[in-house]
């Protein structure tokens, strides 16, 4: 199945614009009165048939509503940018194929990139999503000052923190998958001691990801992985 994505919607009408309309009309030259398959990030995959292909977007009528389940736990990862943004942008593409929920995107003392392209990180998403069928598009959300970190977390049941050389608590042995959680995974110099004090007291438990040392992307999929079997 080929997926489209589109929020666009009235009625029983759905428009593709920008990209979406290019790969639909320009790439895979689909023609009026051709069958689709076009999500709204929202659980739901609509069938629908082209009416109109114009120079700016494809409009396509609703046939049908395939509604999927929200996954049974709330799952998010908070992780710092990585100084090669590939990294980082390969993390996130995985994460949403395995089926995250939310993506915290970490300011900490020893983050070595400052700045990252989040429209490129938000194309990247949208891909993963209709690729995997994953159709409940992941939240990302950005924390400038991790003094702040549990105005972001409060509404999970279960909040870890991931760091070297201290917990010696497995995270999956101790996590339950029926409730939501969120794991937070340091740059490659690692949290601060100040850090993981500020998480301890905002009810952040230690946990350990195994006896290997990770870098920050293989970590962070690592504990998505444990999270969610």
């Amino acid at each position: 199945m080929i997926l489209f994505y589109s929020t666009n919607i009235e009625m029983s009408t759905i428009i593709l614009s920008n990209e979406e309309h290019i790969h639909c009309s320009k790439v895979l030259r689909k023609q009026v009165n051709e069958e689709i398959y076009i999500t709204d990030g929202k659980g739901n995959i609509f069938t629908c048939i082209i009416s109109e292909i114009a120079k700016t977007n494809t409009k396509c009528r609703i046939l049908s509503i395939l509604e999927t389940p929200k996954p049974t736990n709330y799952l998010a990862i908070g992780i710092t940018p990585t100084k090669n943004p590939s990294r980082l942008e390969w993390f996130v593409e995985k994460a949403v194929e395995i089926g995250i929920s939310e993506i915290l995107i970490l300011n900490t003392q020893r983050t070595e990139r400052k700045s990252m392209k989040f429209e490129r990180l938000d194309r990247i998403i949208i891909s993963a999503m209709k690729q995997s069928l994953n159709v409940y598009l992941p939240e990302i959300c950005i924390v400038s000052d991790f003094k702040n970190i549990n105005t972001y977390c409060s509404h999970f049941e279960n909040k870890f923190i991931a760091y070297c050389d201290g917990p010696a608590e497995v995270l999956s042995l101790i996590y339950n998958k029926k409730s939501s959680a969120i794991v937070l995974i340091g740059p490659e110099g690692d949290f601060t001691s100040e850090e993981i004090e500020t998480a301890k007291q905002h009810h952040f438990r230690p946990v350990s990801l195994g006896n290997t040392r990770l870098r920050t992307e293989t970590a962070g999929l690592v504990a998505l992985m444990m999270l969610k079997w």
